[in-house]
C-alpha cells in the first residue's frame, strides 16, 4: 500500500482496516473489527436508526480518522431513510490520517457500502 509511513495498515478479524500509529505503537481500531467498532460504539449508541425519521440530521465526528465512524452513520441512516439529508462535521487533529485513509488503496474498499465514496471529498 502508498500509506503514509506513519500509518500502517493493519486487518482486523471482520475483514476491515485499520492503521497502527508508528508514534503511540497502537491500533485505531479494535483488532476485533474496526468496521464493527463503528456501529457498536457510534452508530448505536447515538441512535441514529431511531433519528433516521427526520428529514434533516446533523452529526459531529470528533476525532474523524479514517471515517469509519462517519460511514457507519451515513449507512445507518440512508438504510431507514435513503432521503434523508445528512450534514457531517468531522473533526480531526492529524488531516494526513484521513487522507492516508482515501489513498489509491483505500482502507475502506472492503465495506459492502454504496456510500463511502462520499468520504473522499469535502462536502463541496
Amino acid at each position: 500500500m502508498t500509506i503514509d509511513d506513519n500509518f500502517i495498515p493493519q486487518a482486523t478479524a471482520d475483514g476491515s482496516f485499520t492503521f497502527v500509529s508508528k508514534e503511540f505503537g497502537e491500533f485505531f481500531h479494535s483488532h476485533y473489527g474496526a468496521r464493527q467498532e463503528s456501529f457498536f460504539k457510534f452508530a448505536s449508541p447515538t441512535q441514529l436508526a431511531l433519528k433516521a425519521n427526520k428529514p434533516v440530521l446533523r452529526l459531529l465526528d470528533i476525532c474523524y480518522g479514517l471515517g469509519y465512524n462517519t460511514a457507519a452513520a451515513l449507512q445507518t441512516i440512508w438504510a431507514v431513510n435513503p432521503n434523508c439529508y445528512v450534514e457531517v462535521i468531522g473533526l480531526e487533529l492529524n488531516a494526513s490520517v484521513p487522507i492516508a485513509a482515501i489513498a489509491p488503496e483505500r482502507l475502506f474498499d472492503n465495506w459492502s457500502y454504496e456510500y463511502t465514496e462520499i468520504l473522499t471529498n469535502d462536502g463541496e
